[in-house]
């Protein structure tokens, strides 16, 4: 089976081809749509977000990314940038 570890220098994927991933980020005090929005558009602006859609109810952010151009941690820190911490409460599945 080949490596499909896009993190892998020696993987086997093309290198033309977005390894999209997706993540859950819980944010604490997220119940303002207009936060949401400027969260959204930290995430956005980070290398290799494909969206990031945020759930004021849920108060997290459902975030898509090519895991070629970035990780989570990157993601925490676009957060944090803002004021707002990313907990550890959302279901990353």
């Amino acid at each position: 089976m080949p490596n499909l570890d896009p993190a892998d220098p020696h993987s086997h994927l093309p290198d033309d081809k977005p390894v999209l991933e997706e993540a859950k980020l819980a944010i604490e005090g997220l119940e303002d749509q207009g936060f949401a929005v400027r969260l959204e558009e930290a995430l956005r602006a980070v290398a290799g977000v494909e969206s990031a859609v945020a759930d004021v109810t849920r108060a997290e952010i459902r975030v898509t990314f090519d895991a070629r151009k970035t990780h989570v941690p990157a993601l925490h820190d676009a957060l944090l940038r803002t004021g707002y911490h990313p907990t550890s409460q959302a279901d990353n599945s």
